[in-house]
């Protein structure tokens, strides 16, 4: 298969060449377009995710610019993707379970074994374990929108694990593509490729109604990568 129709098929947010602030202005835009009236469920299931990873990512923004004042060379990765994954807990819990658990009580030690605070407050060495069972209890609801929640989780757990083997880095350049602007900004990638691929299905007789829900007219052009000039030989 071609490049191009590789690309066709391959998250092209991660793509994107913009800064953090830019990022989360695109996100902003999003999560306003997917939570008006009449917007499709299956769109609409994504909203929570995306604004939990836009906030994420805002956060991070926050704290790398007090850290850029200090003494302190960079941020600790694992603790970015933690705040990342707490922000979606809050939102989830709020606009999901509290309402689900509300008639279903019973299963409340499913998701909250040790209560929410469990999962919000956990010690660093327990983290992996408690958002590991989280997300799998998501993943295995019989409710369809409480099991909508567990793609987004899964997502956010890949990029904790990833945090928690990657070493803390100070990156000055707002200007890379968005796979390299850490754990915060992927997670916001990954949130708008669900919108996204929602919406082209949603949409699909008449595709270019997807399109309403980015800001592609101040979104910077997408980075491609350079092609290798071919070797000649004699």
């Amino acid at each position: 298969m071609k490049d191009y129709q590789n690309d066709k098929y391959e998250n092209f947010f991660l793509h994107l060449k913009a800064s953090r602030e830019g990022l989360a202005k695109f996100g902003d835009f999003t999560a306003t377009a997917v939570a008006a009236p009449g917007v499709d469920a299956l769109i609409a299931d994504h909203g929570a995710a995306l604004v939990a990873a836009v906030a994420g990512l805002r956060a991070d923004m926050v704290t790398r610019r007090g850290l850029a004042g200090g003494s302190q060379a960079g941020t600790s990765a694992e603790q970015t993707a933690y705040d990342v994954f707490k922000a979606f807990i809050q939102a989830t819990d709020v606009k999901v379970l509290k309402p689900y658990l509300f008639d279903h009580a019973d299963e409340h030690d499913s998701y909250y074994p040790d209560n929410l605070a469990g999962l919000t407050q956990a010690a660093v060495e327990d983290r992996l374990t408690r958002l590991t069972a989280y997300t799998k209890a998501l993943e295995g609801a019989a409710d369809k929108t409480v099991l909508a929640q567990g793609a987004p989780a899964r997502a956010l757990l890949k990029q904790y694990i990833k945090a928690t083997t990657t070493k803390t880095k100070t990156r000055t350049d707002l200007q890379q593509t968005i796979s390299d602007l850490g754990p915060a900004a992927l997670v916001v990638a990954e949130a708008l490729w669900d919108v996204d691929t929602a919406a082209r299905y949603a949409h699909r007789r008449a595709p270019m109604d997807a399109r309403r829900y980015f800001d592609y007219a101040n979104l910077p052009n997408r980075v491609y990568p350079k092609k290798k000039a071919a070797t000649k030989t004699a």
